[in-house]
């Protein structure tokens, strides 16, 4: 008997290691946060995301120092979730969330405080050109202007993206610390709409300088027109869709200013506008040769002075001499009608002038630097 008892205590612990009498196995489920515990100067970039592992998550409570719940959303059968709002600056975040297996045995809870990042100043995008809504010629470049300058251009240049809805080859290239551009590697395609988007929130620019706004635009391609004047010739010739419509008699610069080659951007248009000689490096008060007048129906094309504009005074010389300080002379219908006709962002190229134009004097010298260097003026330009 005393055997027979021992026999039976025996196998009835062995019996209970094996069986019902076993601890319970834990949850192969697991929670994970995309911010470490009690990491600090998070920049608030990206949203904050927690993941189930092996299961999905049954609970996410994030909160701030003051109790304020930061609201978010669940994907991926539930083994996502993320916030659906930006997180602040200068803030401190507590994360608490669980999940649960196929067994619906609970996680062990995730409990985790992190702090985002106070700026030492802050920057903004100031604007962009085109403005949103805009319709445009085929050369306009895309520019996005900053509110201060930037130092850490790839961190930047990374949120910003420019999205043709027809592929176009295209680059970012930095005009300065406060300006960046992004011009197609050829015109653009006629008809294209492009949505320009610089996710600049929570991004460090350099030194602690933080963005604190994104932003959005959109502007249409119009019809696909350009002019080309032609400085020993003294033509403007006017081209629609590859035809030519109009060829015009034109004036160009003298000898001493003048017109300068290379493709210029139409940027500005003005029913009338003041015209000094002083104010581009020509002429002073005083000096031989000044000018100061008002003349209508002007096209600007550069920065350093150059406009398609209306001067009745030269029509005598218009098709035969170049008597401009570097402008190109119209006679008043011809004038009106391309004022009429010319879309912000057309190209005008100028031929048969030996002075080139360059990156010093236009407001849009995309055209002028070749394509190969363009695309080395981005900060995450890599050779090929």
């Amino acid at each position: 008997m005393r055997v027979t008892t021992a026999g039976l205590v025996v196998g009835s612990v062995l019996a209970c290691a094996l069986t019902s009498c076993s601890e319970p196995k834990p949850s192969v489920a697991s929670v994970t946060a995309s911010v470490p515990d009690r990491a600090s100067q998070i920049a608030p970039s990206e949203p904050l995301v927690v993941s189930a592992h092996e299961g999905t998550l049954t609970s996410v409570a994030i909160t701030t120092d003051g109790g304020t719940a930061v609201p978010g959303s669940l994907s991926d059968g539930g083994r996502r979730w993320r916030t659906t709002v930006p997180l602040e600056f200068g803030k401190t975040y507590h994360v608490r969330a669980q999940a649960e297996d196929v067994d619906r045995k609970p996680s062990v809870p995730l409990n985790s405080t992190f702090r985002t990042v106070t700026p030492v100043d802050t920057v903004t995008v100031e604007r962009t050109r085109p403005t949103d809504g805009d319709t445009v010629g085929i050369a306009m470049p895309v520019s996005i202007y900053f509110s201060k300058p930037v130092t850490d251009r790839a961190a930047v240049e990374r949120r910003l993206s420019v999205e043709p809805s027809v592929p176009t080859e295209g680059s970012f290239h930095w005009m300065s610390d406060e300006q960046i551009n992004w011009r197609p590697k050829d015109f653009w395609q006629p008809g294209t709409s492009v949505r320009v988007r610089a996710r600049l929130y929570g991004v460090d620019t350099g030194g602690g300088v933080m963005g604190t706004a994104d932003h959005e635009s959109s502007f249409l391609v119009g019809r696909d027109q350009r002019a080309v004047g032609n400085v020993e010739d003294h033509t403007f010739t006017v081209f629609q869709d590859g035809q030519q419509i109009r060829q015009f008699p034109a004036s160009y610069g003298r000898s001493v200013y003048p017109t300068q080659s290379g493709i210029h951007v139409a940027f500005e248009k003005h029913t009338s506008t003041r015209m000094r000689s002083d104010t581009w490096g020509g002429p002073q008060k005083g000096q031989a040769g000044y000018y100061d007048e008002v003349l209508p129906n002007a096209v600007r094309i550069s920065n350093n002075g150059e406009f398609v504009h209306v001067n009745a005074a030269t029509v005598g010389q218009q098709g035969v001499a170049n008597v401009s300080h570097g402008c190109v002379n119209l006679s008043p219908a011809n004038g009106k009608w391309y004022f009429d006709f010319v879309q912000i962002g057309d190209p005008v190229e100028i031929v048969g002038s030996d002075r080139p134009l360059t990156t010093a004097d236009g407001d849009i010298p995309d055209w002028t630097i070749p394509w190969n260097d363009y695309v080395k003026g981005s900060a995450l330009y890599q050779p090929r």
